[in-house]
Parts: structure tokens; C-alpha cells; sequence
């Protein structure tokens, strides 16, 4: 059995070359090139500001900073040239995850925060993540439909 390093398909008459997985220059690792940890470092920066922006709002900070997650990100969505789900969505999971579990400590009895932080930290956090990620996912999407909208030619 002979290995081949691409494979041709010939589509009505167009010619595709399909590389293979063994020998992907194009990309880094296993996702092949789908993933930049530019792009991630963009988005968590841009994430946090967005949480702290948002949480300075006085009368409703913690759901001022879960907008500000939203707003970041949509914003991200609108500006980018390429669409970075995987970036946001991390960046959005580790920001409001780790704001979550460390909201915990910031009790004004810290004694029994700091007890309620062992029992409960963990899974405090992952609700973090997982409303962070889902927020960030969301604003990034209507970003890039907005982008799409204002970029499309009519």
C-alpha cells in the first residue's frame, strides 16, 4: 500500500488538492492553524476591560460586567477580519470563571468564604466559564453578523 502526500479529486472538471493530515504545513498542531494565541491574548485583554468597564456601573456591577463581556466581544466580532469563536469563547469562560470563584473571597466575612471557597469554589467557577463562554460566543456572532450586514453588497 503506497502513501500518498496529496490526494486529487477532479469536481467537474476543477482540480482539488486535498493535503493530507500527516503532512499539514499550513497549520500549527492538531487544529490546523485554527487557533492563535494572538487572538486569544487579544480577546482575554479585551474581555477583561470589558468586565471591568461594565462592573463599574454602580448600581448593577455584577450584571454591568456580564454586559461588558457581551459588548467586548460583539465588538471583537465587528472589528475582526476572521471569525474567532474558539479565542473568545475561552477568553470569556477564563475571565468571568475566575471573576466568579474569586467573588467568592471578597465576602465581608472572609472566614466563611473562605470555607464556602473550598466547598463550592470549583463548581462556582465553572458556572463562570460556562456563562462567560456562552456570553462571549453570543456577542461575538452578532459582531460578525454585523459585520456581515454592513460589508455585504446589497
Amino acid at each position: 500500500m503506497q502513501q500518498t502526500d496529496e490526494l486529487t479529486e477532479t469536481v467537474e472538471g476543477v482540480d482539488t488538492e486535498i493535503p493530507s493530515s500527516a503532512d499539514d504545513d499550513g497549520g500549527s498542531g492538531r487544529l490546523g492553524g485554527r487557533f492563535s494565541a494572538k487572538a486569544l491574548l487579544v480577546s482575554l485583554v479585551a474581555v477583561a476591560v470589558g468586565v471591568g468597564v461594565g462592573g463599574m456601573i454602580p448600581i448593577i456591577g455584577s450584571i454591568g460586567s456580564l454586559a461588558g463581556v457581551f459588548a467586548a466581544t460583539f465588538i471583537l466580532g465587528a472589528l475582526a477580519g476572521e471569525s474567532r469563536y474558539l479565542e473568545t469563547g475561552l477568553a470569556g469562560g477564563v475571565v468571568i470563571g475566575v471573576k466568579f470563584a474569586l467573588s467568592l473571597l471578597t465576602s465581608v466575612a472572609l472566614p466563611i468564604g473562605v470555607d464556602f471557597f473550598q466547598q463550592y469554589g470549583l463548581a462556582f467557577g465553572g458556572l463562570g466559564v460556562v456563562i462567560g463562554a456562552g456570553l462571549a460566543l453570543v456577542g461575538h456572532y452578532f459582531g460578525r453578523d454585523l459585520r456581515d450586514g454592513l460589508t455585504r453588497e446589497i
